[in-house]
């Protein structure tokens, strides 16, 4: 993957060096290349593999106004009494409405 990012850096480059120059035919890509690098650089960084091994949820509307989803450890329980928030660094996190939930297949 590291190969592709880099090969998107020297497009953008090139694409700034002609900026430069006054050929704005191509400036319309910089954003485009952005958006590919970081995305391609997260893929990177958690080591993600092809993209049909994942599923992808957005979370539904509940009807409960401005209401937050919870990530839970369920202790091998189910009782939710037993269950635990997951919480990293000490800190919820606060998933809501719309919010995207990556699973791996």
């Amino acid at each position: 993957m590291n190969d592709i990012i880099t090969l998107l850096h020297n497009k953008k480059q090139a694409i700034i060096t002609e900026l430069k120059l006054g050929n704005t035919i191509n400036q319309h890509l910089i954003t485009q290349l952005d958006k590919a690098i970081s995305w391609l650089s997260t893929i990177e960084k958690y080591q993600l593999d092809h993209a049909k091994l994942y599923d992808i949820h957005s979370l539904p509307d509940t009807s409960h106004g401005m209401s937050f989803f919870h990530l839970m450890i369920d202790c091998e329980s189910s009782d939710p009494a037993d269950w635990v928030e997951y919480t990293p660094e000490n800190k919820a996190i606060e998933i809501c409405i719309g919010d995207l939930v990556i699973v791996k297949k």
